[in-house]
C-alpha cells in the first residue's frame, strides 16, 4: 500500500498511509473505533477506492483499478455472512460454483475441495447442517473455509471474532493462528482488542486517526512503543510528569511523561535503599489469579494502580490505610507533545 488517502466529504479516514505486508504473514491491523481499520481493509479488497494517488500492489502488480472479483480476496466478516437457506456443504462451495463457466471446477473437484477444507477447520462431520444449527464458532469457521475455497491471494477479515463471547474469541483465535501456520495464506485482520493482536499476529499495525503510529511484531510493539498512544491503547497505565534533569523550571516543553504499566509498579514494605516513593493503600481488588491495589503517592497525592500476583500479595499482607514503598520499574518516557 503506497501514499492511501480516502476522505469521505470533509472528514478524512486514512492519511498517507504505506504498509508492507510479506507473503505469507499474518498481520493484525489494531486500534480504536474511527481509526480507519476497516477503510483500509475494503481499500485492500477492492470494496472501495482509495484517493487519488494511493496505489495497491500483489507481488509488485498494480492493482488499484482491478475490480474485486480479480484480484482473488479472501473476505470473512465479522457476522459470519452465511447463506441461511445454504448447508455448510454448499456455502463453502458458493465460490467455487460462482466461477465462470470456463474456470469452474468439476462437481467432483468441488466435492474433494469442500472436503479438504472441512477437514481443514475440524468440521468433518458438519457438511449437510444450516448455520442456523451452528454455534458461533462454527459459523466463522465455516465463513473461513468458504473464504478459503477460492485459494486467495490474500485473505482479509473484519473483527473476525467480534460476535463471539470471551472465551469461545480465546479459542478461535488461537485455532486461527495454528490454521494459519498450517496454510501460509497472507492474511490482514482487523482487531480492536489489543491481546488478540499481539497473540495472533507476526506483526501489528497500530492505527490511530486515519495513520498507522507503528508497524512492528508485538513484542517490539508493546515492549518499546513508539509514542504515548501505541502505550496508552496497548494496555492499563500509570502517568507519572515529571521534569528533564538540568531543564529550568520554566522550560514546559521539556515535561517529560513517564508510562508504567501497573503490574510494573513494585511494592515495598520498607525503604531500605532509599529510592522507594512513599504511598499509602487505598484499595485492593482480588481477582483471584490477580491481585489489583490502588495506591495514593503521599507527596502529591496521586493515585497509582498496582497489579500483583495472588503470592506477592499475600507475602506483603496488605491492608487498606497501609503505608507503603512504591518503585516504578520498566518505565517509559516521552518528551514530545503527547495526548491519550
Amino acid at each position: 500500500m503506497r501514499g492511501i488517502n480516502k476522505s469521505y466529504g470533509s472528514s478524512q479516514a486514512l492519511r498517507d498511509v504505506n504498509l508492507k505486508v510479506s507473503t505469507g504473514e499474518l498481520i493484525a491491523l489494531l486500534g480504536p473505533s474511527g481509526s480507519g481499520k476497516t477503510t483500509l481493509l475494503r481499500i485492500i479488497a477492492g470494496i472501495e477506492s482509495p484517493d487519488p494517488g494511493g496505489r495497491i500492489f500483489f507481488d509488485g502488480t498494480d492493482v488499484s483499478a482491478t475490480d474485486l472479483g480479480k484480484r482473488r480476496i479472501g473476505f470473512v466478516f465479522q457476522h459470519y455472512a452465511l447463506f441461511k437457506h445454504m448447508s455448510v456443504f454448499e456455502n463453502i462451495a458458493f465460490g467455487l460454483r460462482s466461477k465462470p463457466r470456463q474456470e469452474r471446477p468439476s462437481n467432483a473437484a468441488i466435492k474433494a475441495k469442500v472436503e479438504e477444507l472441512l477437514a481443514l477447520v475440524q468440521l468433518q462431520n458438519f457438511a449437510p447442517r444450516y448455520p442456523s444449527q451452528l454455534s458461533g464458532g462454527q459459523r466463522q469457521r465455516v465463513a473461513l473455509a468458504r473464504a478459503l475455497a477460492v485459494e486467495p491471494r490474500v485473505l482479509l477479515l473484519d473483527e473476525p471474532f467480534g460476535a463471539l463471547d470471551a472465551t469461545v474469541r480465546r479459542e478461535l483465535r488461537r485455532w486461527l493462528r495454528k490454521l494459519h501456520d498450517r496454510i501460509h495464506v497472507t492474511s490482514i485482520f482487523v482487531t480492536h482488542d489489543q491481546e488478540e493482536a499481539l497473540e495472533v499476529a507476526d506483526r501489528v499495525a497500530v492505527m490511530n486517526a486515519g495513520r498507522i503510529e507503528q508497524f512492528a511484531p508485538p513484542e517490539e510493539v508493546y515492549e518499546r512503543p513508539a509514542n504515548p498512544f501505541v502505550y496508552g491503547f496497548l494496555g492499563n497505565f500509570n502517568l507519572f510528569h515529571g521534569r528533564r534533569d538540568g531543564a529550568p523550571r520554566s522550560e514546559t516543553p521539556s515535561t517529560p511523561a513517564t508510562f508504567v504499566r501497573p503490574h510494573d509498579i513494585e511494592i515495598l514494605r520498607d525503604n531500605a535503599d532509599g529510592s522507594g516513593i512513599a504511598a499509602k493503600v487505598t484499595h485492593i481488588g482480588f481477582l483471584g489469579s490477580a491481585v489489583n491495589v490502588e495506591l495514593i503517592k503521599l507527596d502529591d497525592h496521586q493515585q497509582v494502580d498496582a497489579a500483583l500476583t495472588t503470592q506477592a500479595y499475600r507475602d506483603l499482607a496488605l491492608k487498606v490505610d497501609q503505608e507503603v514503598f512504591i518503585k516504578l520499574r520498566n518505565p517509559h518516557s516521552f518528551y514530545e507533545d503527547y495526548a491519550i
